[in-house]
This record gives structure tokens, C-alpha cells and sequence, in this order.
């Protein structure tokens, strides 16, 4: 192969490059303003949602009433993020549905949290906080990451994520942050 040919087959491959690559590479996701209907930091979501493709919610019935819901985030069609939410009037121990043995909500490396809520768990995989609302009223919120089950060790992600993310839906559900 001539010199020329070479130059001129490393030319088109660096044309290529500079011109494709913005273009072809991977789209990353509009990370949203707001989870599950409740404002947060687009800063505080991604980590959790990293990805690429399209993002999806998917809300069971009875969404925003008082008893339980759920909310998934996904990316492409898979499940990135799941969110429970639930009102009830006895109070409960996160801890106990931390339990990786807990099928629902079961948390890797489950430890307490302070200052989140009234009594809040965080694990390698998601969160839970529960506390007293208005009257007779529990609200508890349960978080799990999903997006990959292989990956572990979001501890810190998934504890800005709910630091910010409790009190915002605390307030749209209208509880107090004790």
C-alpha cells in the first residue's frame, strides 16, 4: 500500500470521527425536573438513573391518593427506579422492612439514618423513611434502585437523592419535615 493511500485512509478515518462521533455516539437521557410528580435537582436524579435512552414513568392506579402506590422510572424500557409510597395509620420500623430478606423493599447493607425523616434506613440499594403527617397519618416512602442489580455501593447517590427528595414530597403530600 502506498504512503498515499495510508495518509489518505487516515484522513477519511479522522474526517469520520470529528463528524460522526457528536452525532453517533450514544444519546444520553433528559434527566426530568420532577420523580414520581415531585420536584428535584436534576443533579441528584442522574446518578441514579445513569443511563442512556428514553425515560419512562409508569404510576399504579389510585396515584396521589392516600394507601399505597407505586411509581417506576425507567430507562428504555427497563426499570431504573422504583418508588413506593404509602399512608397508614400505625407507625413502623424501616428497619424491619429493610431486610434483605424482605422481598418488597429488602435493602443491601441496611443501616439508620438521622435527620431524614422520623426514622429513615439506607442502604447500597435504596432508602426508606417513614414519619407522622397530619392527624392519624403515617407517610412512609421507599425507595430502590433497580436500574442494575449488579451494581452496588450508590450509598452516598441515594442518600443526597433522598435528602432532598423526602422533605419535597413530605410537602407536595402535605407532612411536615420533623
Amino acid at each position: 500500500m502506498s504512503r498515499h493511500n495510508k495518509l489518505s485512509r487516515v484522513s477519511a478515518l479522522t474526517t469520520f470521527t470529528l463528524f460522526c462521533l457528536p452525532a453517533c455516539s450514544a444519546r444520553s437521557i433528559d434527566i426530568p425536573r420532577k420523580i414520581c410528580d415531585t420536584p428535584v435537582a436534576q443533579n441528584l436524579a442522574a446518578p441514579l438513573l445513569k443511563s442512556t435512552g428514553k425515560l419512562s414513568e409508569w404510576h399504579t392506579a389510585g396515584w396521589g391518593e392516600k394507601g399505597r402506590s407505586v411509581c417506576i422510572v425507567s430507562v428504555d424500557r427497563s426499570e431504573a427506579l422504583r418508588l413506593r409510597f404509602s399512608w397508614h395509620t400505625d407507625t413502623i420500623d424501616p428497619m424491619k422492612y429493610s431486610s434483605l430478606d424482605n422481598s418488597v423493599t429488602g435493602l443491601w447493607e441496611p443501616r439508620r439514618i438521622h435527620r431524614l425523616a422520623e426514622s429513615a434506613t439506607l442502604g447500597d440499594n435504596g432508602s426508606i423513611a417513614t414519619t407522622h403527617c397530619a392527624g392519624k397519618w403515617n407517610f412512609t416512602l421507599a425507595l430502590k434502585v433497580t436500574r442494575d442489580r449488579k451494581i452496588v455501593h450508590q450509598r452516598k447517590a441515594i442518600e443526597n437523592f433522598m435528602r432532598a427528595y423526602m422533605p419535597a414530597t413530605m410537602k407536595a403530600v402535605g407532612c411536615t419535615h420533623p
